[in-house]
């Protein structure tokens, strides 16, 4: 009786306390330490809360993989492999000199591929059981069937299919339905939910065209803000298949968006269980930071789709080395080697992707750490890991080496150290280093509950990254993780999030900026699904509930965080008008006027210098259309060149004052003012005037 008081005594406590620490956070960043030392507190309670009453003891039979007796048909893959990696990497060198002559990248790209599928090939079992077919021999310990009756020890495929579908299939269908969920939520009304089109969005989807025109051959160089050129060549796939409009450039994100709820759902089945799983891969599909970016024409969502998929498989193979499964004599290899492909292939997308080679490295060495039998048992796979790493890489390392500059373009603009930030605040503001980088790491470790998104690219003004009650949690799941570390599961969330936050945040400028947090969002809905957890066993056995009763509190739970999510994204965020900044909304709004006008019309802006004709998304939108920029202001009327185009002239409200000059050089003309745009709305003139509009015809 003692004992549940006092527990209900530290439910309370850690709950209260969180509350008042959230509520110092939100309502008085000026007592930001107040909320530290509340915040304290409740970690404490809720850690002496969920302390588990006894150790947990694992016990695990551990196998070594063998490479079978067709060991020398597995080493013809990978030589040839890497031999084939390597030449692509030669080849990419020289693409300049082939696309100057007229050739094309395009067997080099298939070259690449081809390695890329043989390495992974070299650890499956398919050319184990070929070969044994074909030359009748066998692995040691390996019995062929017999002929006699080869079903009757093994069942054909479609029964096997079958008893595992008989055993699985709801889970099978509730996956689907989340997938469904997630892709609704990325996917619905995408061309205008968020209505304003990114500069860089349009930015990227003209490179995109550039593709498809031919303009971009070489898809191993690097191209518009020093972002790989791949990462064009897959939107451009999707231009081709679903059209070259906003539909186009956002969809193929909003996949990726979703393949990483999938992802996140397998990585947490295969450390934890299916329903902190389901908790999780739920959380993740219905945060609205993680809808935000993949309804984006922009590849920063990417980020973590590489890591984790190549996290899953990493610790798919690890797992089953571990658990010496029966099947582990093959999966291992596999998986290891296919960890390493998605590794590298990370590095052909943005540069925040690069940091899934960061984190697998720090657990890795966490793992060597707490573990003095994992190199000697895993050193093979690492092996296995590291070539296909390199396989993939190669390309882009080769390039990384030639045209340092280049390839780190993005680093270091942002790097507080490269960029020569710190040095400039430190002789600005006379601090030392220590205690800058100490407010640098404040900012971005707690981007998800005190300091709020700095930047247009998502940048609430209401919130931080979660909301009130998720803060909570997500602070209460990333201490109990934290007090887990030493049991790997939980190292590989906190070192994932850590290295982020890190590496995107605080060693970068202008913390916390969002978009180079994207990553962070897989590991943060997972400590928020671990406090919902254990909050629920914790409720359960002071009620005295059925162990239903858990499973129904945390998805209640998890419901209202879901609802609060979703609606605070499509109604506040919305509403506020904040995502790409005034000058995005603006080019947004011109070209889908320009684009309305139709063909033969020309436009000369005046916006200089607050913004320029070619802002990304104006010429996306208003494909064709020739955009002429007005530098100077008008001191009496224009006298332009006739193209032959019928002209239009949009004035800023700044500069608004030259239309006289325009009229009276090109009198006639149509003036029209236009105002931001309600899409479940018709047009108003109670909404903020964009710009004003003349046309000539």
């Amino acid at each position: 009786m003692q004992n549940r008081v006092g527990r209900w005594l530290l439910l309370l406590g850690a709950l209260g306390f969180a509350v008042l620490g959230q509520f110092y956070f939100a309502r008085k960043p000026d007592n930001f330490w107040d909320g530290v030392v509340f915040y304290t507190v409740a970690v404490f309670c809720f850690l002496l809360l969920v302390r588990p009453a006894g150790g947990e003891v694992a016990a695990q039979a551990r196998s070594r993989s063998c490479w079978s007796a067709t060991s020398a048909v597995r080493t013809l893959f990978v030589v040839t492999a890497l031999s084939m990696g390597g030449l692509v990497t030669i080849r990419s060198a020289r693409l300049s000199e082939t696309l100057a002559g007229g050739g094309s990248a395009w067997p080099v790209f298939w070259m690449w591929i081809s390695a890329m599928a043989l390495y992974l090939a070299a650890f499956t079992g398919l050319p184990h059981h070929a070969i044994s077919r074909w030359s009748g021999t066998r692995a040691a310990g390996e019995q062929l069937p017999a002929r006699a009756a080869p079903h009757a020890a093994h069942p054909s495929p479609l029964g096997r299919a079958r008893e595992w579908l008989a055993v699985n299939g709801w889970e099978l269908g509730l996956l689907f339905w989340l997938l469904l969920g997630a892709l609704l939520l990325r996917a619905w009304r995408i061309d205008v939910i968020p209505w304003t089109l990114g500069g860089d969005e349009g930015s990227q989807g003209l490179w995109a065209r550039d593709v498809l025109a031919n303009r971009l051959p070489n898809m191993f160089d690097l191209g518009w803000l020093s972002v790989p050129n791949m990462s064009f060549y897959w939107q451009a796939a999707w231009f081709k298949l679903v059209g070259d409009g906003v539909v186009g450039l956002r969809l193929p994100w909003a996949v990726v968006g979703v393949l990483t709820v999938l992802g996140t759902y397998l990585l947490v089945r295969e450390l934890f269980d299916r329903s902190l799983a389901f908790l999780t891969a739920f959380l993740l599909a219905t945060y609205h930071f993680h809808i935000h970016y993949s309804r984006l024409g922009s590849n920063q969502v990417a980020d973590p789709l590489f890591m984790v998929w190549a996290l899953y498989f990493l610790v798919l193979g690890w797992r089953r080395e571990v658990a010496g499964a029966v099947k582990a004599q093959m999966g291992p290899r596999w998986s290891w080697a296919l960890s390493g492909l998605i590794a590298g292939l990370g590095f052909y997308f943005y540069a925040g992707s690069r940091q899934v080679l960061v984190i697998m490295l720090a657990v890795l060495v966490w793992a060597a750490l707490t573990d003095r039998d994992f190199l000697p048992r895993q050193m093979s796979n690492l092996l296995v890991l590291l070539g296909g790493f390199l396989v993939s890489v190669g390309p882009m390392a080769l390039l990384a080496l030639r045209d340092p500059a280049n390839f780190n373009a993005r680093v270091n603009a942002v790097g507080i150290f490269q960029s020569g930030w710190l040095e400039r605040e430190m002789g600005v503001t006379g601090r030392s280093a220590a205690s800058l980088l100490g407010e640098q790491l404040r900012k971005a470790f707690l981007a998800f509950n005190f300091y709020k998104d700095r930047v247009s690219w998502y940048g609430p003004r209401t919130i931080p990254l979660m909301d009130f009650f998720a803060s909570i949690l997500f602070v209460f799941g990333l201490a109990a993780s934290i007090a887990r570390m030493l049991k790997w599961r939980y190292a590989v969330f906190v070192i994932w999030f850590v290295v982020v936050i890190v590496l995107g945040g605080a060693l970068t400028e202008n913390p916390p900026s969002s978009q180079s947090l994207v990553s962070s969002a897989v590991p943060a809905v997972f400590f928020v699904a671990i406090a919902l957890r254990k909050l629920a066993a914790a409720l359960r056995d002071l009620l005295r509930w059925p162990e239903l009763g858990r499973h129904a509190i945390a998805v209640a739970l998890a419901a209202v965080l879901a609802f609060i999510s979703v609606r605070f994204y499509f109604g506040d965020y919305q509403a506020s008008w904040v995502y790409g900044n005034a000058n995005a909304e603006v080019a947004t709004r011109v070209g889908y006027y320009l684009r309305d006008l139709g063909p033969g019309w020309e436009e000369y802006f005046f916006g200089v210098p607050r913004m320029y004709a070619d802002f990304g998304s104006t010429p996306f939108i208003a494909r064709g259309v020739p955009l002429i920029d007005v530098w100077d202001p008008l001191d009496g009327p224009p006298s332009l060149a006739d193209s032959g185009l019928k002209k239009v002239f949009i004035f800023l409200p700044e500069r608004l004052e030259e239309l006289k000059w325009v009229r009276q050089a090109y009198p006639g003309g149509v003036e029209e003012p236009v105002h931001r745009i309600d899409i479940d709305e018709p047009a108003s003139d109670e909404l903020p005037l964009l710009f004003v509009a003349y046309r000539v015809e």
